[in-house]
């Protein structure tokens, strides 16, 4: 559904991305795995359009997308999830979901199956660091999107939490969209996974028969 095929990005005179392939296909969790620095992010956000790559092309559906923009994408049914706060501080989470456009049915679906409906009526910048990502990705459940991708969804959230965003991802799988997320969470990755990536060095691969793997294999390094 997406795809970033051949991607290539150097920044301050360092390579960055080197060939970098990732993709997520329908009612499928794709997950990229990789050590810090590895280029994760950076690949998540050339596919959004955050950053121009060097070289490569990013697809969606299979047509290439010359000059990709977050906007252009989310019109097409993308919901990214960085790896950063990004609703407004001053709202509540009822406010933001009220903003979505989709039936009360939808959001407090969504925010039920999260946890979220005790701190509907709070102020965003009220909210603890896990009740904040919980909010997030109850928004993106709700807005139910074609593509999804979260760039490290598991992170600072307790064990509970973790299993409710795990639910989260597969239900979102089950329901047709493609999700695609990056994170360190090894056992969350493979509760959820259903194909893995591995990025080393900017370079990436397909990760075979990953559940049956060593962990060191994930992230093993391969001639370039």
């Amino acid at each position: 559904m997406i795809s970033g095929d051949s991607i290539t990005l150097s920044l301050g005179g360092r390579s960055i991305l080197q060939a970098a392939y990732v993709d997520a296909v329908p009612g499928a969790v794709t997950v990229l795995v990789g050590r810090s620095g590895a280029g994760k992010t950076t690949l998540f956000e050339v596919l959004v359009g955050r950053r121009r790559p060097d070289g490569g092309q990013v697809r969606w559906n299979g047509e290439r997308v010359p000059r990709p923009s977050l906007a252009k994408l989310a019109r097409r049914g993308l919901f990214y999830h960085p790896d950063r706060p990004w609703l407004a501080m001053q709202l509540t989470p009822a406010d933001h979901f009220a903003l979505l456009g989709s039936g009360p049915s939808d959001w407090h679906a969504a925010a039920d199956m999260l946890g979220v409906t005790a701190w509907l009526s709070r102020r965003v910048g009220a909210l603890s660091g896990g009740e904040l990502r919980l909010t997030e990705l109850a928004l993106g459940l709700a807005l139910a999107p074609s593509v999804a991708l979260f760039d490290e969804p598991f992170r600072g959230l307790e064990p509970r939490h973790r299993e409710q965003v795990a639910t989260a991802l597969r239900l979102l799988a089950r329901r047709g969209a493609a999700v695609l997320y990056a994170d360190h969470d090894v056992e969350s990755v493979r509760r959820t996974a259903d194909r893995l990536f591995s990025i080393e060095r900017g370079a990436t691969r397909l990760v075979e028969g990953f559940r049956e793997r060593p962990l060191g294999e994930w992230y093993h390094e391969w001639p370039l």
